[in-house]
């Protein structure tokens, strides 16, 4: 492999799935035996769940790093722009160069063993392979884990005892793989729980998955520890930040909607019980946390892309991401009519979770667009579907031409002074077209 593209090209080449599939971690057992095991190298924080993952992991690495780690590594899945966002250290992304050698690395001593196909990695252990290899040579502290799918099966599961295993909010997603039930999904999820250990479990779960987990934890010998919702008030909540008060201390989140600031406490919940029996002093850690949490922006979660009009995108693409971002644009746009320009995959039950936002009366306007995937729905599919909730839909298949007609209806509630604000856009859906969106507003 001579540059980034064709290391890129060469990963995605491997696949989703193994063939044939495995039923246990003996696979990745394996290949990280090769590497001398680099994922025993450091510290971990495990984080799975259906919802919030990505938001919990990135509070969760700021925080650490805020501690004084500055070898702290952060791993998610997927990425919204450029690949090299699913491997960070310290304050960077993992370089292509980088990319390019630890891929190179792999693949030739995989040839040199001459494994056989039963063995031969799919696209996620490849890259979790390479995200273990490359923490261990960077002699990190501390790495934040997500997985990629489930949990008990997942690659990153190979890790052993890690400091916490997190379960974010747990929904219908991957029903193909992990189960049609949100218990069976949850059983999936509990898998990273591991013997003796800790587990913080976000507050707003079903009673079903809290008992679910609760045995789970007891059957380890684990520490169960839930954040005290009564404990919770939120202060102020607008379109830039959410100030709340959690157990007597005062914290700031710019990450936008009720459902962040329920991750947040999560989150506070997960280093207090990791790191006050280091004896960090009390008002440094509550200091790292606020800092922490403050500081911490995540792609492509109700985030702002434009102000004048407000254009807003976000990776809703499941009932329970949905219904998060309905209750978002009522309490933080109480007053303003939405255009929503919307992308999704066919395998994510479309028809279910516009019903869920279209019917809403804030709904001005629908525009069906395509995903830049083989599994994307086709618009007019979406548009149909979006039909059924509301009166104006339409669908287009040229991204750009969809965003101008988008800020168009936007423009329509101008208040002539190009303010434009009783109206905003907000793009739903894929994270894969999430950088389609920034580059043909941006352009």
């Amino acid at each position: 492999m001579k540059n980034y593209i064709e290391t890129l090209n060469y990963i995605h080449s491997l696949g989703m799935y193994s063939n044939p599939p495995h039923t246990d971690l003996s696979k990745i057992k394996y290949l990280c035996g090769i590497f001398g095991n680099p994922q025993d190298s450091y510290k971990t924080v495990h984080v799975a769940g259906t919802n919030g993952k990505g938001s919990t992991v990135a509070m969760l690495f700021n925080i650490i790093k805020e501690l004084g780690y500055k070898k702290t590594g952060r791993f998610i899945s997927p990425y919204i722009e450029k690949f090299t966002e699913r491997i960070s250290f310290g304050e960077s992304d993992i370089s292509e160069e980088d990319i390019v050698h630890y891929a190179c690395r792999i693949r030739k001593t995989l040839e040199e063993k001459n494994i056989s196909r039963e063995y031969m990695p799919n696209e996620f252990e490849f890259i979790t392979l390479l995200a273990f290899l490359y923490y261990k040579e960077k002699d990190c502290e501390i790495a934040v884990i997500e997985t990629g799918l489930g949990g008990m099966l997942d690659p990153t599961n190979i890790i052993k005892a890690p400091l916490a295993s997190v379960i974010t909010s747990i929904s219908l997603d991957h029903m193909q793989v992990l189960g049609d039930t949100v218990e069976k999904i949850a059983v999936y999820k509990c898998g990273i729980i591991k013997e003796n250990s800790k587990v913080v479990l976000y507050p707003f779960n079903s009673d079903s998955i809290k008992e679910i987990v609760k045995d789970k934890a007891r059957e380890k010998n684990s520490d169960l520890i839930m954040p005290d919702v009564n404990s919770l008030k939120i202060t102020e909540e607008n379109i830039n930040f959410t100030e709340f008060e959690y157990k007597g201390r005062v914290y700031k989140t710019k990450l936008l909607g009720r459902h962040q600031v329920y991750n947040a406490v999560t989150v506070i919940e997960t280093i207090y019980n990791i790191f006050e029996p280091v004896k960090i002093k009390e008002e440094d850690l509550y200091r790292a946390v606020y800092n922490g949490i403050e500081n911490t922006f995540f792609q492509s979660r109700f985030e702002i892309l434009l102000k004048k009009p407000l254009v807003i995108f976000d990776g809703a693409h499941n009932i329970s991401g949905i219904t998060a971002l309905k209750e978002t644009i009522k309490n933080l746009m109480p007053d303003k009519k939405i255009v929503l320009l919307c992308g999704m995959l066919k395998d994510k039950n479309p028809e279910e979770i516009l019903k869920e936002i279209c019917a809403e009366p804030f709904v001005y306007k629908f525009i069906a667009v395509p995903v830049n995937s083989p599994r994307s729905d086709k618009p007019e599919n979406l548009r149909d579907y979006a039909l059924k909730y509301c009166e104006n839909a339409e669908h287009n298949y040229n991204l750009k031409d969809a965003l101008k007609k988008a800020l168009g209806y936007a423009s329509e509630f101008d208040d002539n002074n190009n303010n434009c604000e009783d109206c905003a856009v907000v793009c739903f859906g894929s994270f894969y077209f999430a950088g389609d969106i920034k580059n043909a507003l941006y352009k």
